[in-house]
């Protein structure tokens, strides 16, 4: 049987990425992954996946043909933690991207897919919601290498190929871990480890919504967006709800009974984003929260 596509994913031994690459090998695709290293928990999650270790800042190896590119390679931790400046960390990623859109250039694939982040809009963006067309003006490194992604993206391909702008918001699923390029793992994340250690969780005070999205249903939007036409503009791919922190917890607490929900301080935070209405997605089964928690909880190995 001919694989439905192939693809070439970056950053695939992270958790977001390599939850794309896996995915996408599970649905068939001749997979590539590549990244600078992949360690033991991401390379027994990519076992169908091919893994090339290479550091995109540098000299690229011989690549495979493949249909789809995905850029998923990015560096979230910020340059404080890592004892570098603001303008190296814009470096660390925009370097990489640059480094995939020569190579795209030359390969000539089919598409070329980005994933940015919600991380380009401020805390004043939005209302209420996030929506592909509202400005995004966040500061910082992070942000301004990921807006300049946006731009860089289809001002370079978009007469060699069809090219898909995704921004991604809050994400969760199985083999979530830190590692030094993403030093933190969700709050949903936090939320259940402190549930295993009987520990409670702790909302903030104003409760705010977020557009919680399982990572492991990335690879098949993908799959579908890109036999759809390519665009210009970002898009929001995210689930359709945004729960409450509340709830949230609230789901986490029946799961792992004993333990407490607590009100803590309020906190300032940008609004969830709104998913983008795509055609090719009508119809997607998104999973809801209650049944990505239960996915995680038994993906799990007890505490």
């Amino acid at each position: 049987m001919t694989a439905p596509g192939s693809a070439l994913v970056t950053g695939a031994g992270g958790f977001v990425a390599g939850h794309i690459a896996a995915g996408l090998a599970a649905m068939g695709w001749e997979v590539t992954g590549l990244d600078r290293s992949f360690d033991a928990l991401a390379r027994a999650r990519l076992a169908g996946v091919r893994l090339i270790e290479a550091d995109l800042a540098g000299p690229l190896p011989a690549l495979p043909t493949a249909r789809v590119i995905l850029h998923g390679a990015a560096l979230t931790t910020g340059p404080a933690a890592l004892g570098i400046t603001a303008a190296a960390h814009v470096a660390a990623n925009t370097r990489p991207l640059l480094a995939m859109l020569d190579h795209a250039a030359r390969a000539r694939p089919e598409a070329f897919v980005y994933l940015s982040s919600s991380g380009v809009f401020g805390e004043g963006d939005g209302s209420p919601d996030l929506c592909d067309t509202d400005p995004a003006t966040a500061q910082g490194p992070y942000s301004a290498a990921k807006r300049a992604g946006e731009a860089l993206v289809p001002g370079a391909l978009g007469d060699l190929c069809q090219t898909h702008v995704l921004r991604l918001g809050y994400l969760y699923g199985p083999a979530e871990v830190a590692r030094p390029s993403r030093q933190r793992v969700s709050l949903l994340q936090q939320w259940v480890e402190a549930a295993r250690a009987g520990g409670p969780l702790v909302v903030a005070g104003n409760d705010p919504r977020r557009d919680w999205t399982f990572a492991p249903d990335l690879a098949g939007a993908i799959a579908r967006i890109v036999t759809g036409p390519g665009r210009v503009t970002p898009v929001h791919l995210c689930a359709p709800e945004a729960p409450r922190d509340s709830v949230v917890a609230a789901l986490i607490a029946v799961r792992w009974p004993g333990v407490r929900v607590q009100t803590g301080p309020a906190q300032t935070l940008k609004a969830p984003m709104q998913a983008s209405r795509l055609p090719v997605l009508d119809g997607f089964g998104w999973t809801g929260i209650a049944a990505g928690l239960d996915a995680l909880a038994a993906a799990m190995v007890p505490a």
